[in-house]
């Protein structure tokens, strides 16, 4: 079969997303197996085959349990408010593959994503690249022929053997350390957060966010390995806050911002910890003289930046009355920021509840409240928990609810029969936010 054979099985953007998404490994799909072929290896071969696009753009690499989604989200709008075009690689996506990489909120167009497979098709066909690898080459290659300023960077998954650990970045932010993943990362909080410092490199400065100050001679360790500048943010720039009818404002200490507060359009409480890491990384970021940061542009990017760059899945009001809110945490530590609602006896919660294999069920069901209605579903991929399984496992925690053949049923059943003044959540599994979004 000569190349042109080859290529034209790809004629389409479908088949070009279909030949990347059904790339194997892919931790979504098969777990922790899909770390085996993980090779820093592989991936810098196949960049330089690629020609280093990395090479040809500056970048901010972002780990951790959570936030990182996030603290990406918002250092992209601050850059994208002071006219850098600048590029941003996330994941997982909720509707779109091409969610994952964007320049100034803009999707890759699918005529990239077709034209880069079927450029090429030989080497992606017999490398046995994973998904996230190839997606990698795909962003870098992308946003080197866009000419970008600056890409935040975020890790797929840990940290030193992540596809993403090959990039040289000017700022590595790592926002906080908690149990996920402890098949893969390790079944302790000190060797994930090993796994996490593997992106810390020689002679660029690393930003510890929400990072509990017991792990920091873990990073202490490697930093002095690579002689990089550790930045803590321990000390909260963040005096106070207050509701709006839209977010929260934060009043910060004087002279990090601009009127030295901020409303950010976004109800999530944790987004606390996310902002104190992003201004903390800005008091570094706006040292570079290549990049230079205005302060007035960078708090028009933060209080926009939903925005600006699309964020979606955190803390996303999809219906009003009663008030039902979709986020992505899906392990213990993102279920925690939710305690308020859990702890609200004043209102009755309903729990719209999916998990994926393989987690840890005891530390879910032990942060999640005895006193809300469940509705137990699985969403449409492999890894999912059978919601029967998921139903049966947590009663054992007195977590009671029925099972439903679909998140967007069990939604509608909360806004048909539900009291006006109780509230929804649904949470415990990402996929779940892309069926219902």
């Amino acid at each position: 079969m000569t190349n042109n054979d080859q290529q034209d099985k790809i004629t389409s953007y479908a088949q070009a997303e279909a030949f990347i998404m059904n790339a194997l490994p892919m931790f979504q799909h098969v777990g922790r197996k899909a770390l085996d072929t993980y090779d820093l290896e592989k991936v810098s071969n196949f960049l330089a085959y690629l020609g280093n696009p990395q090479d040809r753009f500056r970048s901010i690499h972002i780990a951790g349990t959570n936030g990182k989604g996030s603290v990406a989200h918002m250092l992209a709008a601050v850059y994208q408010k002071n006219d850098f075009k600048t590029g941003l690689f996330t994941s997982p996506h909720l509707l779109s593959y091409r969610e994952r990489m964007k320049v100034n909120g803009d999707l890759i167009d699918e005529e990239s994503v077709l034209a880069w497979v079927q450029r090429h098709y030989d080497y992606l066909r017999t490398s046995h690249l994973s998904f996230f690898e190839m997606s990698m080459g795909l962003a870098c290659c992308w946003f080197a022929d866009q000419e970008v300023d600056i890409v935040l960077m975020e890790t797929g998954l840990g940290g030193r053997l992540d596809a993403t650990n090959v990039i040289t970045p000017l700022l590595a932010i790592i926002t906080n350390i908690d149990y996920d993943h402890q098949d893969i990362l390790g079944d302790s909080l000190e060797l994930i957060a090993h796994e996490k410092a593997g992106i810390i490199k020689k002679n660029r400065p690393t930003v510890l966010g929400n990072v509990d100050p017991k792990l920091y001679p873990v990073f202490e360790k490697i930093a002095d390995e690579k002689e990089s500048k550790l930045i803590y943010s321990d000390r909260s720039l963040i005096l106070r806050s207050e509701d709006t009818h839209d977010g929260i404002v934060y009043h910060l200490q004087k002279n990090v911002l601009p009127g030295s507060k901020i409303e950010l359009p976004n109800k999530a409480e944790y987004h606390r910890y996310n902002l104190n890491t992003v201004l903390h990384a800005l008091h570094i970021l706006k040292e570079n003289k290549e990049l230079p940061l205005k302060s007035t542009a960078a708090k028009s990017g933060l209080e926009n930046f939903i925005r600006l760059t699309g964020f979606r899945g955190r803390y996303e009001v999809i219906h009003g009355s009663p008030l039902i809110i979709a986020d992505a945490a899906h392990n213990p530590a993102g279920l925690r920021y939710f305690e308020r609602f859990f702890k609200n006896n004043s209102v009755h919660l309903h729990i719209v509840l999916g998990l994926v294999k393989g987690k840890n069920l005891e530390e879910t069901f032990s942060v999640l409240p005895d006193h809300a209605t469940y509705y137990f579903c699985a969403a449409n991929v492999p890894r999912a928990m059978d919601s029967n399984v998921l139903q049966f496992e947590a009663q054992k925690y007195g977590l009671n609810g029925e099972t439903w053949p679909s998140v967007q049923r069990a939604i509608n059943e909360i806004i048909l029969n539900a009291n006006k003044e109780d509230i929804g959540l649904v949470m415990g599994s990402i996929y779940l936010l892309e069926e219902i979004l």
